[in-house]
């Protein structure tokens, strides 16, 4: 560990030297860079500047002795001593003359003389350095020219440039290919009257290879492009020949570089520089009709300005200062090699000085720290018992600050019972020099200042220093043991007095043979019938089984899982009683004694008795449940018999009723008549009864079919076939969406037709009749109703509502047969639910269900 510390100090004091000087290198270097890359800048600006100087001087030479040559053959003497004449001696010194001019002038490709009309006149080649006269028969008018039609409108001394373009012949351009630029003057005769003009075709070549050579000594790419921007001169020479396609969509330089670049090189300024992201760009305008002229009184017309335009690359600017940085870089590396050796030797000596330092502080630091960071107060007494030093815990526990103990008497801090032990003690142990606590054997305690006591213990150890032996005083407060002991005690007896009043017997015994008891409560003595804890410690446990081979087993489960949970065995008491116990017994291991069983033994009797008599009860009841089935199915077949043994007089009643008012209505009086319809109503209520009864009792008998059910969609259905019977009645209902449960359909729709048909029954006096189907949810369970406006009834006999043959409205009024509602119930209990009615009369009926939904869902 102080290795590391060693280490990071070292690379502290290494990184706090180094880490400024290198930023400092950084920075100088970062400068140089910087100063060395704006010269670099600078100079590269100002090569490209002189580039597109050259190039403009260039054309300026060029263009400036062309234009003199168009001038000296438009005032030619020949040419106007052949104008005055038009003889043919004329016209052959006039061809001589110029086949000299080409012969001496190797810059033109061909000279011509074309009249007014646009005719040509003369045409010489210049081929391959020999001159060639065209015949008459191919010449051509090229009146339709763009050049010809300018030159003409042109006054005398002046001469007109026409932009770069192919050699055209017949319309058509003449290959391979050539640039052109075309310079021409208008011709007038003695009389000063214009009679055509002189063209020379110049070879533009030549100033290309000018402007190349140019480019080639300059860091930068040297073109040149029209006013439209499109390439006369560029410097991959397959985009060159755009100015001749303008309209075959060749490159520009607005499409190369983009439109940012194109519109800062065609504002007005004739000269401008741009470092761009894309690159350096310099340009300067060539405008031709500005080119100086030996001639001042010279008037130019030109078909196009010119831009010489210069690109230097980003990667050219950054590579020609690369090698700098490179070089820049080595000599960085080899000052930071230098710097961080130098800083190294200057951090090792000044760790070392920091080290020599630290030592004489690190020891009293230590010192003051391990002294205030303990959790005991802690002095430091002199030989004759004086406070020379203390802690913050000393002020804490006795409530004094320092001022008030340094230099004072440690007698304080006791109580005036121990003093006159305490220095005697104190000198023995100085003269010893020994360690000891002070209370070992004894009670000691400290004195706060307000005067009230704790318990605590002194260690008292010698600390030789330079003013003599000091005495090193650790006080414990001992008070939280003091305590824990105390609670300790009070926990063990409310244990002991726990154990001493189970209900059950507590017991722990050794896995021997015998299986001797060590410990027991008095429980297990009352539960053995002994006389005394003493009598049943002396008797084993394993002499109170009444069988030795259920002990065997016992054991053998104890040992092998280690524990046995209510277990049943046959016990017996010390006088020989027989009895059912359950016994819990676990395993477990002490160094003093190794294995023992710590268990609980509780008298089962009664409960064994009581299983005996369920067991009793429950085939009893088995046996009384097979009765009931049987006389169930008896009473079953009782009701289908009697039904059908019922229904035959009845119908016989009705039937021979009927018949006799049929055939001898005329015999009898109103009286008689009057009877026998009686005979027929009682017959058929009768035969009704007896329907309800029968179905009452299928419903008690079915057994339920768990499935999903809507009572949604069975209420719709049940209240539609209700209007379809009733069509002239004005009902209104509404059925709550949803409603989806789980039960017997057949049964459920059988409950919903009958409250839906009490609802419409009893809204039939009400001309706005209204039905509700829907459903709440309180405190978490759903509760379905059907409620209408009906006849309501007094909540007084609502206990009567759900009995067999119960009836709470006049049956002349709300006809029925009293067993509806006893047939809802019963189906509702049928799927542990409950139904229940809330009324006022003559504002209609609610009633309520629940299907048990729980218990439903865990079908």
């Amino acid at each position: 560990m102080k290795s590391d510390r060693g280490r990071y100090r070292f690379i502290k004091y290494f990184l706090i030297i180094c880490i400024p000087l290198l930023l400092s290198l950084a920075i100088v270097l970062s400068l140089l860079f910087d100063a060395y890359d704006d010269a670099n800048n600078a100079i590269i600006e100002a090569n490209e500047r002189l580039s597109v100087q050259l190039g403009e001087k260039a054309i300026d030479y060029s263009f400036g002795v062309l234009r003199g040559d168009a001038l000296y053959l438009a005032e030619l003497s020949s040419l106007r001593q052949w104008l005055d004449t038009g003889d043919s001696a004329a016209y052959s010194r006039l061809t001589e003359d110029l086949i000299t001019f080409l012969q001496s002038r190797q810059l033109y490709g061909k000279v011509r003389f074309i009249d007014k009309q646009g005719q040509e006149i003369t045409r010489i080649y210049n081929y391959e350095g020999k001159p060639t006269i065209t015949p008459q028969e191919q010449l051509q008018n090229q009146f339709e020219l763009d050049f010809v039609q300018k030159t003409l409108a042109l006054s005398a001394k002046s001469i007109y440039i026409s932009p770069f373009e192919p050699t055209i012949e017949h319309s058509v351009i003449v290959h391979p290919i050539k640039p052109t630029v075309r310079f021409s003057a208008p011709v007038f005769d003695s009389n000063n009257e214009l009679r055509g003009l002189i063209v020379l075709n110049y070879k533009g070549e030549r100033l290309m290879r000018r402007l190349r050579a140019i480019s080639d000594i300059s860091v930068g790419e040297l073109g040149l492009v029209n006013d439209q921007g499109r390439w006369l001169l560029e410097p991959h020479p397959a985009g060159e020949l755009g100015f001749m396609f303008r309209s075959q969509g060749t490159e520009n330089l607005e499409q190369k570089f983009g439109d940012e670049i194109w519109s800062f090189i065609s504002r007005d300024a004739p000269i401008g520089q741009w470092m761009h992201e894309k690159g350096l760009f310099t340009y300067v305008k060539v405008n031709l009709s500005k080119i100086q002229s030996p001639k001042s009184d010279l008037n130019i017309e030109t078909g196009e300005t010119w831009v010489l335009v210069s690109y230097v690359s980003p990667k050219i600017i950054a590579a020609s200062v690369a090698e700098y940085g490179r070089n820049l870089s080595l000599v960085g590396a080899l000052l930071t090699i230098l710097l961080v050796l130098l800083s190294g030797i200057v951090a090792h000596y000044a760790l070392q000085r920091r080290r020599a330092e630290g030592r004489v502080q690190r020891s009293e630091l230590q010192f003051r720290r391990l002294l205030e960071s303990a959790p005991e107060a802690i002095l430091l007494v002199d030989q004759v018992g004086q406070i020379a030093l203390m802690n913050s815990q000393t002020e804490k526990w006795f409530g004094y600050n320092r001022n008030e103990l340094v230099g004072q008497s440690a007698l304080q801090l006791i109580p005036e019972r121990f003093h006159q032990a305490h220095p005697l003690f104190q000198h023995q142990f100085i003269a010893d020099a020994g360690t000891q606590a002070v209370s070992s054997g004894m009670e000691l305690y400290g004195r706060r200042k307000d005067g009230s006591e704790f318990p605590i213990e002194i260690s008292l150890n010698p600390l030789e220093t330079e003013q003599g032996t000091l005495i090193t005083s650790i006080i414990r407060d001992i008070s939280a043991r003091k305590e824990a002991e105390i609670a300790r005690q009070r926990v063990q007896e409310r244990y002991r007095e726990l154990l001493n009043n189970l209900p059950v017997g507590v017991f722990r015994s050794l896995p021997d043979a015998k299986g001797s008891f060590l410990e027991i409560n008095p429980t297990m003595v009352n539960l053995f019938e002994a006389e005394s804890s003493e009598q049943l410690l002396a008797h084993s446990f394993g002499e109170c089984y009444c069988e030795l081979a259920e002990r065997k087993a016992l054991m053998g489960k104890v040992l092998l899982q280690g524990y046995v949970y209510g277990e049943e065995v046959r016990l017996k008491t010390l006088k020989g009683r027989e009895f059912y116990a359950g016994l819990t017994a676990v395993m477990k291991k002490d160094e003093s004694i190794g294995i023992y069983f710590d268990g609980i033994v509780e008298d089962i009797s009664v409960r064994k008795e009581s299983e005996w008599q369920i067991k009793l009860l429950n085939e009893n009841l088995r046996l009384r449940t097979n009765e009931l089935e049987a006389i169930n199915h008896e009473l079953e077949a009782f009701s289908y018999s009697v039904s059908h043994d019922l229904r035959a007089p009845l119908r016989a009643l009705d039937g021979f009723s009927r018949t006799l008012l049929d055939e001898y209505a005329d015999q009898l009086d109103q009286r008689g008549r009057d009877r026998l319809k009686r005979i027929r109503l009682a017959a058929q209520r009768m035969a009704e009864l007896i329907d309800s009864l029968l179905k009452l009792s299928r419903v008690t008998r079915t057994e339920l079919k768990w499935e999903r059910v809507n009572l949604t969609s069975l209420a719709n259905e049940i209240l539609a076939t209700l209007q379809q019977m009733e069509p002239d009645r004005e009902v209104r209902y509404t059925v709550q969406s949803g409603l989806i449960v789980r039960g017997d359909a057949q049964l459920l729709h059988i409950m919903l037709d009958n409250l839906l048909s009490n609802a419409w029954k009893f809204t039939v006096h009400n001309p706005q009749a209204l039905i509700e189907v829907g459903c709440n949810i309180t405190k978490g369970r759903m509760i379905y109703f059907v409620r209408d406006n009906g006849a309501g009834f007094d909540m007084t006999y609502a206990d009567k509502l759900f009995g067999v043959f119960q009836r709470l409205h006049d049956p002349h009024e709300f006809p029925g047969t009293g067993i509806g509602l006893a047939t809802v119930q019963r189906v509702i209990h049928k799927h542990g639910g409950d139904i229940w009615a809330e009324s006022t009369i003559e504002q209609g009926s609610t009633f309520y269900f629940t299907l048990n939904e729980k218990k439903i869902y865990e079908h």
